[in-house]
């Protein structure tokens, strides 16, 4: 990858951004092949019942039967709904052009809310498994049901667990959300100091968590629910932005070829003739001639509509040509359905244009994962988002443990060494299969809340320091550069000292949770500050893990 470097970013177990990068490909999409030998019986509510039977649970239609029925309708109902984006866009402020997009400014209030939650639950969630890898590597257990066709240990855990005659799409009908509460999963965003929520509501899978008109692979057709609407009255109740995660490519998709035969539009845009694996790849599907017109953008435009999201975060669209992707229809049809009434922002993720990915380039901001890449020629003054998971997981893994879900104190260090050089962290959690946030990750967030309600003026609505770190210490400030906030990665002992900072003459210096100003002497272009005897005993600090000190300038 020319023109790239790395995010110096301290991640997951002292991870480095170059040991994802080489890995992040083969690992997502599951084309390592080191077959393990310690392929692990799954506790029962992770493997197959006893007795089930696949074929009987299966979807009511099969994809011709899908053409036959329904396709016709719905490609018109699509065509008209394709026509109205086209005249929204036509008449609007915002074209699907890079001019126009690139002209949109991203939010204030954005650049404010600093901390996120991102909600990875799907189907993948019933099998919730990867192979295990080193605790400098993350997993992509959200990639389950395309690895059962492509990753031998992934095969092999499969047959194992669910039995051969298990396809990915007998997955379906288990996913039901019998645990899902989003009330208490917005409650729990609200006490851990998160100011928005993302959830997959289409991941590459192509499962809808809301009804979709445009596909009976859903929530409301498989599920009889509607996974999204709760959540995001929920989360606008409680005063936090919401999001649409929109995944461009999936892993296959029906066409109807120009002879009316189908054939597979598969991952990131490519065709091959019909087999039978396509039944239990695409249950629920509704074959169309247009991937893009007649289903990717009615269906985003019809989520735009129900849920008016602040966000539109793009993914999948790597190796994808923006022809095929409709990323620019959709988001200029996202500014205009918002414009006049609020600001709202999109994610980087356009896909390819003249072979060059756009990530970096295009968007209100821009998204690292694990500390991935950021081009060197990014416009000055990027606003940016890392995203990484709470565990070593991405997507629900049984196999999580205290061991590598990141410990409260890697987090906050990794959170405010993100926040110090500008950017927001979406934190990915896991619901497991039936929609329930794992206890360690909840004892996880909880600690994370207990520590910005100390310190949490250090971090929202604050911007880069001109000295982003000295030492152990990383700096932020407020918006209109009076005050400077110095955050300790480490207590400091009975003294404090910055070379980076020259408080205001006669100014007092605080540590924030703790009331009493304190003492503090500039000579030699340091400053040393004086921390009391009594913050010296651990039981009497504000916090744990990081300590923030005010400063005026």
């Amino acid at each position: 990858m020319k023109n790239l470097k790395l995010v110096a970013l301290s991640v997951l177990f002292g991870l480095s951004s170059f040991c994802y990068a080489q890995d992040n490909d083969e690992v997502r999409m599951g084309t390592k092949k080191q077959v393990s030998d310690d392929i692990p019986v799954a506790p029962a509510e992770y493997r197959r019942p006893e007795g089930y039977s696949p074929v009987e649970h299966r979807y009511k239609y099969n994809l011709t039967d899908l053409k036959d029925t329904y396709s016709e309708t719905i490609m018109e109902k699509a065509q008209k709904e394709f026509n109205r984006v086209v005249s929204v866009n036509g008449a609007g402020k915002w074209k699907p052009s890079s001019a126009s997009l690139d002209s949109h400014q991203c939010p204030e209030w954005y650049q404010d809310i600093k901390f996120g939650m991102f909600v990875d639950w799907g189907p993948w969630a019933i099998g919730g498994w990867a192979v295990k890898r080193g605790l400098k590597e993350p997993m992509y257990p959200d990639w389950y049901e395309h690895r059962l066709d492509n990753d031998a240990n992934c095969e092999k855990y499969h047959d194992k667990n669910w039995g051969t005659d298990f396809e990915r799409d007998d997955l379906l009908p288990f996913f039901q959300g019998k645990r899902y509460e989003p009330e208490k999963l917005i409650d729990i965003a609200v006490e851990s100091g998160m100011k928005y929520v993302i959830p997959f509501s289409k991941h590459c899978t192509g499962y809808c968590l809301w009804p979709s008109s445009y596909t009976f692979r859903d929530a409301g057709d498989m599920a009889g629910n509607d996974f999204i609407r709760p959540l995001a009255d929920n989360a606008r109740a409680k005063g936090l932005k919401f999001g649409f995660y929109l995944c461009l490519m999936e892993w296959e998709y029906p066409i109807i070829d120009h002879d009316g035969t189908l054939i597979n539009q598969y991952f990131p845009d490519k065709y091959a003739s019909y087999t039978p694996k396509l039944e239990t790849w695409c249950m629920g599907k509704i074959p169309v001639r247009d991937y893009l017109r007649d289903y990717l953008i009615p269906l985003s435009v019809e989520h735009i509509d129900l849920y008016d999201p602040d966000i539109l975060w793009y993914d999948s669209e790597w190796e994808a040509s923006l022809n095929v992707q409709g990323s620019y229809d959709i988001a200029a049809y996202f500014y205009n359905h918002a414009e006049g009434r609020k600001e709202v922002a999109v994610n980087d993720r356009y896909g390819f244009q003249n072979g060059k990915s756009l990530r970096g380039y295009r968007g209100d901001f821009y998204t690292s994962e694990y500390g991935l890449f950021m081009p060197e020629d990014r416009k000055e003054g990027y606003i940016w988002e890392e995203n990484r998971g709470i565990s070593q997981s991405f997507g629900f893994n049984w196999q999580d443990t205290e061991e590598n879900v990141i410990t409260s104190k890697e987090f906050v260090h990794t959170f405010v060494d993100v926040i110090s050089r500008g950017g927001n962290f979406l934190l990915l959690v896991n619901l497991d299969g039936q929609g329930a946030l794992p206890k360690v990750q909840e004892r996880r967030l909880k600690d994370v809340g207990k520590w910005l309600k100390v310190n949490g003026e250090g971090i929202y609505a604050t911007r880069a320091y001109s000295t982003t770190k000295e030492n152990n210490i990383c700096y932020t400030r407020s918006k209109d550069e009076k005050t400077v906030y110095a955050i300790s990665l480490e207590w400091p002992g009975k003294e404090l000292s910055l070379k980076s900072v020259q408080p205001a003459a006669g100014s007092k210096v605080y540590m924030l949770g703790y009331n009493e100003p304190l003492k503090w002497i500039s000579k030699d272009g340091v400053t040393a500050i004086t921390l009391p005897a009594k913050l010296q005993k651990e039981a009497n600090r504000p916090c744990e893990h990081a300590y923030t000190f005010k400063i005026q300038k």
